[in-house]
């Protein structure tokens, strides 16, 4: 087995293959967020809470929320399905009209995928579909339809107050260096099937209900796993208890998305004594193609940062989490939000890479179709980042823009730099310093406004969520300072 609890051929096996239950497209799907985007305890809420936020668009409201997450309407609890994704079209991929689940669908019973000639009779006889080569499969703007949202700004009669890019993963990539590169979304979140030294492993799509052959059908390369591994373990986890049937797939799934985690970041730190000062230079950069953390605005990664004396005692602690899944001290120092910190003196800064709306007055709202913007956001640019690059026609050009960052000369492309000033008085030490980056999909503060009394999907949600909280490790560094 390796890393992802997937058998891989030992090198002397060079002809061997993974069971198709281990890496079959369907088994790893089973447990992803995306087949469960219809179920998602947290979206059925925040649906609920939008409708009833803006009763007069509530027409807008499903139909928006509905196309991405509930895309099969005679599946819609399956999520995003198979025939979703790969009976999508290539006609406007790429262009704004596609974005927000603008996808269009083939209605021919033509299913796409990567590779040439398809053997089509299997599929053709037993489920009615045909399979054709189609590489826009493979094209990131198949991803950028659901992963780029873009809401009107509503005010509460449901009259129209402009737009904003809530979610800009796609548009984030596009001004990245991943496609100069010719890494897609799907290099990331679709990884194909390799072995042990990294060559790909062939395998057979195509097989019987019953497990068999097809005679003219042979093993092929690359093999795509379908864990669409993002960020969510918080989700994975209560999809867990609501489905216990289904708890090996979740735990494979949360297993791949914590893996994803600890890839998406890089940490470096250095610290030294000087006169009763601790001063450590701290540096997170962004191993990913978008913006970290990306998409939806409840999501937060932060600094812990803690430094004990020669006893153990703790001299400072910055960013450490209550039982209720918020950061101690949070918004403390500078108001309801946490501002953005290049200099860290004392335990109540803490460094958070977020992004927080605001509404059209300037006020800071979680309400999506209240969002005209956002009052803060320092999320970590991918390497790259241009924002000279142009975004598709009928986008705003100017809305992925940082917000709050611009005083620090150290939020760079693919990076940030923050320097703790700790003062440890007159022990010389050693002192041991320990730095974590966390991180949360849903933080506490997103919960504002959801009511147990209103409706029944918020009083799941809200049930679940005390259990959930815990963040992610992404990444930790320990250091002895002394002088």
């Amino acid at each position: 087995m390796n890393g992802a609890g997937l058998w891989t051929p030992p090198p002397t096996r060079p002809e061997a293959r993974p069971p198709e239950s281990m890496v079959g497209p369907v088994a790893l799907w089973r447990g992803s967020v995306m087949a469960h985007s219809g179920r998602d305890p947290y979206w059925k809420a925040k649906l609920r809470f939008e409708l009833a936020e803006t009763p007069a668009a509530a027409d807008l409201v499903n139909s928006a929320c509905r196309r991405c997450h509930m895309p099969a309407p005679s599946t819609a609890e399956e999520g995003v399905t198979c025939t979703v994704c790969h009976q999508m079209m290539p006609d406007n991929l790429g262009t704004r009209d596609s974005f927000t689940g603008g996808f269009k669908l083939n209605e021919e019973r033509t299913i796409y995928g990567p590779h040439a000639d398809p053997f089509a009779m299997p599929m053709a006889n037993f489920s009615g579909y045909t399979p054709t080569q189609g590489r826009h499969i493979l094209d990131s703007a198949i991803c950028g339809t659901c992963h780029t949202v873009i809401t009107p700004t509503l005010a509460a009669d449901g009259s129209a107050a402009g737009e904003f890019i809530e979610q800009g993963t796609y548009l984030e990539w596009l001004r990245s260096s991943y496609p100069a590169e010719g890494k897609t979304c799907q290099s990331c979140h679709m990884e194909v099937l390799k072995d042990d030294q990294g060559d790909l492993v062939a395998q057979y799509i195509a097989h019987s209900p019953s497990g068999g052959r097809f005679g003219p059908t042979r093993p092929r390369a690359p093999f795509g796993l379908h864990f669409f591994q993002g960020a969510n373990v918080q989700i994975l986890g209560m999809l867990q208890e609501l489905f216990p049937e289904e708890t090996d797939e979740l735990e494979l799934a949360a297993q791949r998305t914590r893996e994803s985690l600890e890839s998406a970041v890089a940490l470096e730190a250095e610290a030294k004594l000087s006169g009763g000062t601790l001063r450590a230079d701290i540096s997170v950069m962004n191993r990913t193609g978008h913006k970290l953390p990306t998409a939806y605005p409840s999501r937060r990664m932060w600094l812990r940062v803690v430094v004990r004396d020669r006893d153990g005692g703790v001299v400072f602690e910055s960013g450490a989490v209550d039982s209720n899944g918020e950061i101690r001290g949070v918004g403390e120092s500078g108001g309801a939000i946490e501002p953005h910190h290049r200099l860290i003196t004392r335990p109540d800064q803490i460094a958070i890479y977020e992004g927080e709306m605001r509404d059209p007055q300037g006020g800071h709202t979680v309400t999506l179709l209240r969002g005209a913007g956002f009052v803060k956001d320092n999320r970590i640019l991918p390497a790259g980042y241009d924002a000279r690059r142009p975004l598709p026609q009928g986008v705003d050009q100017q809305g992925l823009a940082p917000v709050g960052v611009e005083a620090d000369s150290d939020f760079l492309p693919g990076s940030d730099g923050i320097r703790y000033e700790i003062a440890t008085g007159a022990a010389p030490g050693p002192y041991r310093m320990s730095v974590e980056v966390l991180y949360q999909s849903i933080k506490p503060s997103h919960l504002a406004g959801m009511s147990s009394s209103r409706s029944v999907e918020e009083a799941e949600f809200l049930n679940l969520y005390p259990r959930h909280t815990a963040p992610a490790l992404m990444s930790r560094r320990e250091m002895v300072v002394t002088q």
